[in-house]
């Protein structure tokens, strides 16, 4: 962990326990330190670094949001150029830096800014409940990697190199390491344990599938439309917990049986069908959720026999191009990237087709 010394009365340090070796040629230092020194040595340089993303700023923080509400979070080495600032004591395994003193920060600079928005933010609000939360993001923990003695070029060439390697971590990955959430709880048993769906037809690594029947993340996304009508989650507030975790485990459950019973059967061609569309899927299951919320004792069986057996889940379907749902001439496909409209939009045309078979007036 990073430690503050004083050394002779005067000069201030921060000191990092670490190993010194060599990659490439280079002399590096891999050492721990606190999120809240980070702070106090890093410097950007634009000369080898691009303008902060803030969207990558956002997304960042909604992890570190995740490690707030008591899960596990992980973060890979930031890398640091010392530029000459600092010494490394290989006797006692210490790289000691004058406080006013700054190292350049080659890879990293989105998670210290997430880290320092978040800090930022509960230091503005005062509000005494938020100082464990506070306290676990000063003290967070980062590995960091510092270079001795790079050259500029060599410096924009590791960026780079780090920049183009790198791969997002998936939310269908996200969802199977969740700890203290209950909708990713539920969406792990039913993967693991549903009767007559085996856990291998489930991606649970990737962010997307084409062979599979669906990602977890899709699953979980499912879940909380069909229990809590909510097409996006971020910032929503979710009526599950211990009570009726077993209920909302049984909707979905029934859900997937209903879904693979009245699904054409070549559901998985996506070329041929659209039906295992994430966004289709959600539209489904907020159908559902509308229903059950008129009447409670709805037998969601009944909108799957009368509205989702007899739909045209194909590609050559007319209908949704005149709703509005854009259509890939070259590809023959339609696109269902447009946010929350297609979601809404398929979930009005089932009740259409709902209302038509039973002749109640039904909108969403």
């Amino acid at each position: 962990m990073g430690l503050l010394d004083i050394v002779d009365g005067h000069s201030n340090y921060v000191t990092m326990y670490g190993i010194e070796g060599n990659q490439f040629g280079h002399e590096v230092i891999s050492a721990q330190c606190t999120v809240d020194y980070v702070i106090k040595f890093l410097e950007i340089d634009r000369s080898v670094q691009r303008d902060m993303i803030e969207i990558q700023v956002s997304n960042l923080s909604k992890y570190i949001q995740y490690g707030l509400d008591g899960n596990d979070i992980y973060f890979p080495p930031l890398i640091f150029s010392a530029r000459g600032k600092g010494e490394f004591d290989p006797v006692n395994n210490q790289f000691r830096i004058k406080t006013e003193d700054t190292m350049v920060i080659l890879d990293g600079q989105h998670r210290i800014r997430a880290f320092e928005v978040l800090k930022k933010r509960l230091e503005a609000r005062r509000d005494p409940n938020d100082q464990k939360k506070l306290d676990y993001i000063k003290n967070f923990p980062l590995s960091i990697q510092i270079f001795k003695s790079l050259t500029i070029e060599q410096e924009r060439q590791l960026f780079t190199d780090v920049n183009t390697k790198s791969s997002k971590v998936s939310n269908t990955l996200l969802i199977m390491y969740k700890e203290n959430d209950l909708y990713g709880q539920l969406v792990k048993d039913i993967i693991d344990n549903h009767p007559s769906i085996s856990p291998d037809k489930f991606e649970v690594r990737a962010k997307s599938t084409t062979t599979k029947l669906m990602t977890a993340a899709t699953l979980y996304n499912i879940a909380i439309t069909l229990n809590d009508g909510i097409i996006v989650k971020q910032g929503a507030k979710t009526t599950i917990n211990e009570h009726n975790c077993a209920v909302y485990r049984k909707n979905v459950e029934d859900f997937l049986t209903l879904l693979m019973k009245y699904a054409p059967d070549q559901a998985l061609d996506r070329n041929r069908y659209f039906i295992l569309n994430p966004k289709v899927l959600q539209g489904i299951a907020k159908c559902i959720q509308l229903l059950k919320e008129k009447n409670p004792n709805f037998d969601m069986e009944k909108l799957f026999q009368k509205s989702v057996h007899s739909f045209d889940w194909s590609q050559k379907n007319k209908e949704l191009r005149q709703v509005g749902i854009p259509f890939n001439t070259k590809t023959k496909k339609y696109r269902f990237s447009v946010g929350t409209r297609v979601t809404a939009q398929i979930s009005q045309l089932l009740l259409d087709k709902y209302s038509n078979k039973t002749g109640k007036v039904l909108n969403v």
